[in-house]
């Protein structure tokens, strides 16, 4: 299982359980349709004395479009696939994706919500974008009907506070191939907040010697990651002001040991 659906899925919902059951056997019904029989082969590994997956979909042998057709027949209309508008999941598959960014089109606040997570993500790094690593700000641009949709986002950014953050990354060599990397330790720290401009000014004045300007984003290093592993990266990026700051206890010491091993002068 993903460590993602551990923390958004199995901390929330297995707390909840435990008290509903209250350590009585259950049964536990997931919606995997026909096609979908692989994930409810992977879910049956998680059950216990306590705990039955149950399947009905499958048992049914329904699929999505099953599902569809009697929705409809019940309430007169089709339900999207996800109700969250910066699904990542909806926008990797091709039939969700043309039903999000129709919606995107009938709704422009709701695309600027996703490309405000997407901007604030790739600010910090620039791997992150919202589709599988590709980015929805790309592909908004290249469909053509979205033109109204990207104005009204950069409007709005330009009327959010921002903040200038100085973010530190760490990148692990992976002990079964150095070559790979295994992990990477972030620490993110705000400097400053202010008006989009007057961050966006602060950063080239106080650290433009090695600046890279990304569509909207606007990044300046001080280290750049190498191709080696273990490598270091700082940079300094500008961001809506809403990322708090985050780093674990035991960062700088990584940092400097890092540093030290590389042979680079650890910052101060």
């Amino acid at each position: 299982m993903q460590r993602s659906s551990v923390h958004a899925k199995g901390d929330c919902l297995d707390p909840v359980i435990e008290r509903i059951t209250r350590g009585r056997p259950y049964r536990h019904v997931l919606g995997f349709e026909l096609h979908e029989q692989s994930r409810a082969l992977k879910d049956t590994r998680f059950n216990t004395a306590l705990r039955t997956g149950e399947y009905p979909l499958i048992d049914w042998q329904w699929t999505r479009q099953d599902c569809q057709d009697f929705i409809v027949d019940v309430v007169g209309e089709p339900i999207s696939k996800s109700a969250c508008v910066y699904c990542p999941f909806a926008l990797s598959n091709k039939t969700s994706r043309i039903e999000a960014l129709q919606r995107y089109a009938e709704r422009p606040d709701e695309a600027a919500l996703a490309l405000t997570m997407e901007h604030v993500a790739l600010a910090l790094n620039a791997n992150q974008g919202l589709i599988a690593g590709k980015r929805l700000i790309d592909l908004l641009a290249s469909s053509g009907q979205h033109h109204h949709v990207l104005t009204a986002f950069t409007d709005e950014l330009d009327r959010t506070e921002h903040a200038l953050y100085r973010v530190r990354r760490i990148l692990r060599p992976s002990k079964s191939d150095p070559t790979k990397m295994a992990n990477a330790a972030r620490a993110v720290e705000r400097i400053a907040t202010g008006s989009r401009g007057a961050m966006l000014t602060r950063l080239t004045r106080d650290y433009g010697s090695d600046v890279e300007v990304d569509g909207l984003i606007t990044r300046a290093y001080l280290r750049r990651r190498g191709d080696q592993f273990p490598a270091l990266e700082e940079l300094y990026t500008v961001a809506p002001a809403v990322v708090t700051d985050k780093q674990h206890r035991n960062f700088d010491d990584w940092w400097s040991d890092t540093a030290r091993a590389l042979e680079v002068p650890a910052a101060a």
